[in-house]
């Protein structure tokens, strides 16, 4: 693999935006709304290079400009990832604002339950609560989307339901 291999992030009319290295991240900001009121989605992509003009983000390839044109068109704005967010030893890869909480989705590979969600709020000072640790990430994934609208919905979720399931899978 040669080194110095750099991605370029462009515009939908080919200006460049910013640059980041092979390996680098980028985090993509959905606008307020745009999902559910009162909801914003945020996520961040581990971005790999193909070529000048190609990219994988996640393990889904792009054109450049595809990419562009998508985030244009959805209102999303794309910023390289600068310092990654940590709770604790898991790197948060989603962010979800429901009004006056942030949920959080983070990996920690080296972890017993490698996969964890948190409730917090929008004030970083005001830190993570109510941690739910899995084992596999769908079920971790799961839990982030079902926690956050719960929160859009004012519904009732029971976490506890998914810990019974992801046991059984587990043959704990």
């Amino acid at each position: 693999m040669s080194e110095n291999r750099e991605i370029r992030f462009i515009d939908p009319h080919y200006k460049e935006l910013f640059r980041i290295p092979d390996g680098g991240r980028i985090v993509v900001t959905r606008p307020m709304g745009e999902l559910h009121p009162g909801v914003q989605k945020e996520w961040v992509g581990t971005c790999r290079y193909l070529d000048e003009t190609h990219v994988n983000i996640n393990g889904e390839c792009y054109h450049i400009c595809q990419f562009a044109e998508v985030q244009a068109r959805i209102g999303s704005t794309v910023e390289p990832e600068t310092e990654p967010e940590m709770v604790g030893d898991y790197r948060i890869t989603m962010r979800t604002t429901v009004r006056d909480k942030k949920f959080k989705f983070g990996v920690n590979p080296k972890a017993a339950q490698p996969y964890a969600t948190w409730q917090g709020y929008p004030d970083p000072a005001l830190g993570n609560d109510w941690g739910h640790y899995w084992y596999d990430k769908s079920t971790a994934e799961r839990d982030f989307f079902l926690r956050s609208d719960s929160e859009r919905t004012g519904g009732f979720y029971d976490h506890t339901m998914l810990i019974d399931k992801n046991e059984r899978e587990m043959g704990r």
